[in-house]
């Protein structure tokens, strides 16, 4: 029996992600508004502008750059939104993000996985989402660490 890479690889970057973000939503269903938008240190970030720069996140390297979903992306704004959205808001737009991962990677060709990525820093296409899932997972560790600050 062969074994197809390129599903195992696609299978892999979504179930790690969909575990980051569940990973994400136990950490903060505990947490107080004023918690979730806490920044504990300046120069810091709040869980809830790390979540919004991960959509964000997500939304263009994926959703515009590789699905052509006309996403538009503020990225400073991820850092400095003023007008904080209400926390179902903001975990339904990361769920949305996640469900773009997950629809345009189960969607991507071996060799669409091999090409380029728009983004040339990345590489390969393949290179891209490794690095977005890790990326994904450094600030999901942050958002640990915040959380046991604005909670003490």
């Amino acid at each position: 029996m062969a074994v197809d890479m390129a599903t195992l690889a696609k299978t892999a970057l979504i179930q790690e992600l969909e575990l980051l973000r569940d990973a994400i939503r136990a950490a903060v269903g505990p947490l107080s508004d004023a918690q979730l938008w806490a920044k504990p240190t300046e120069p810091g970030n709040s869980i809830g502008h790390l979540i919004l720069h991960l959509t964000g996140n997500l939304n263009h390297y994926v959703g515009a750059q590789l699905g052509a979903t006309g996403y538009v992306r503020e990225r400073e704004r991820e850092f400095t939104e003023p007008q904080r959205p209400a926390r179902d808001v903001l975990l339904a737009n990361l769920d949305d993000a996640v469900a773009t991962f997950r629809r345009v990677v189960s969607g991507l060709s071996p060799e669409q996985l091999a090409a380029p990525h728009p983004e040339a820093r990345f590489g390969s296409v393949l290179n891209g989402l490794v690095h977005i899932v890790s990326h994904f997972a450094l600030h999901r560790g942050q958002m640990s660490y915040i959380v046991r600050l604005v909670k003490s």
